[in-house]
């Protein structure tokens, strides 16, 4: 049997890579669809432009979303001690992110059901919710990255998170947060440019242009702020 010896150091940097290219393809690809859906509520105007705005999604989405699903295998594959602890450390954070996205799957299957208008509104809200919260999460969660989190170990290696789930709304990380909604936002109104005509094409046009102001702004302002930030090490004792 052929094996083919591998350092540490190279291990680690084939792991990060790919790692690193599933979270790429998942912010690239499932983006513009948390954007479709964060702007569902501003760019439509009547049901029939709802419906065309989920159209231009619905057969993409669900395909989209498995680059998350392998970025999470992922990580457990490679580091299951870090997957151990951003699943019980980060628990409400974790559900909070878990349900949102759940929205999505039953608000597309569930909304044209039925014709009422108020089924229809509430399924176009948990879209809009299921758009909406993932995108601010994610950013979330990139700035504790940056900040560090205060995990300690026990005898056993049995992680521990020290914060709670309000510690990781920090402002820097919040200010993270709103970068990446108003890049994924940014993202889906340029595809709905592609993908549409008319009315919702011309909204589309100056959120893209406004969302677009935004996350220029904020990440300028974020990567002023990353010079001056405290952090956690690693430590012995």
């Amino acid at each position: 049997m052929w094996e083919i010896p591998v350092d540490y150091a190279t291990l680690k940097l084939l792991w990060w890579g790919l790692l690193g290219t599933l979270l790429v393809g998942f912010a690239i690809l499932d983006g513009f669809d948390l954007g479709v859906g964060t702007l569902l509520p501003f760019v439509a105007r009547t049901d029939m432009e709802r419906r065309v705005m989920l159209n231009t999604v619905g057969p993409v989405w669900e395909g989209n979303q498995v680059w998350f699903i392998l970025g999470g295998g992922a990580i457990f594959a490679a580091w299951p001690a870090v997957y151990a602890a951003s699943f019980s450390g980060f628990y409400l954070a974790m559900f909070l992110l878990l349900v949102a996205l759940i929205l999505r799957p039953v608000g597309f299957d569930f909304r044209n059901k039925i014709t009422n208008p108020a089924w229809r509104k509430t399924w176009d809200t948990a879209l809009f919710i299921g758009g909406f919260v993932p995108s601010l999460v994610f950013g979330v969660a990139v700035g504790n990255l940056f900040l560090g989190v205060p995990l300690s170990y026990d005898d056993t290696l049995r992680p521990t998170f020290g914060g709670n789930f309000l510690d990781l709304f920090a402002p820097f990380a919040l200010l993270c947060g709103l970068v990446s909604l108003s890049m994924l936002t940014m993202q889906g109104a340029m595809y709905l440019q592609l993908k549409t005509e008319g009315d919702v094409r011309r909204r589309a046009r100056w959120a893209a242009m406004c969302f677009g102001f935004i996350a220029a702004g904020l990440f300028a302002l974020g990567g002023l702020w990353v010079a001056h930030l405290p952090g956690y090490m690693v430590v012995e004792g």
